[in-house]
């Protein structure tokens, strides 16, 4: 790509069943590469224990919304929510940086209003970008494990 070249489009459109599977390498990326340096490989693996493609297509069939991000033919993002709450939005790590969780997450806000997140740590500033603010921290637990997280809602 030269200089002059435009940066290529990014669409965003509905999870079909055949993207399950960059879905899954995409969370799966995200949270051994962009996420190895603020949990411990026991919270990763708990993390990870049990997802599968599949398991997004259950979760699209049950009353998640999921959307992906496409850049030239690739998904390099995918984002969900059930009701007001933003389930997860993850980037593939070669894309992040670019404005393409932005550009996901501003398109799930307009699509349903997104009242609430359970935010990483180290996605706490991404949030606090869209008039999110910290309400409280906790934990889920995964294999008994406690995983941290930021409890953020809209301000106002």
């Amino acid at each position: 790509m030269s200089e002059n070249d435009p940066l290529p489009t990014t669409l965003i459109r509905e999870m079909r069943e055949a993207d399950t599977i960059q879905v899954h390498r995409i969370h799966t990326d995200c949270l051994t590469i962009s996420l190895k340096d603020h949990y411990s490989t026991a919270e990763l693996e708990a993390w990870m224990y049990g997802r599968s493609p599949e398991g997004y297509w259950r979760f699209a069939n049950s009353g998640e919304t999921f959307r992906v991000a496409e850049r030239g033919g690739e998904i390099v993002g995918f984002a969900n929510w059930q009701d007001d709450e933003l389930r997860s939005l993850f980037v593939s790590p070669a894309y992040q940086q670019a404005g393409i969780g932005s550009a996901l997450f501003t398109y799930c806000d307009h699509e349903n209003r997104i009242a609430f997140v359970k935010a990483t740590p180290s996605a706490v500033t991404f949030y606090s970008r869209f008039s999110f603010v910290e309400a409280g921290r906790g934990f889920d637990m995964k294999r008994g494990i406690q995983l941290p997280h930021v409890a953020m809602c809209r301000e106002g």
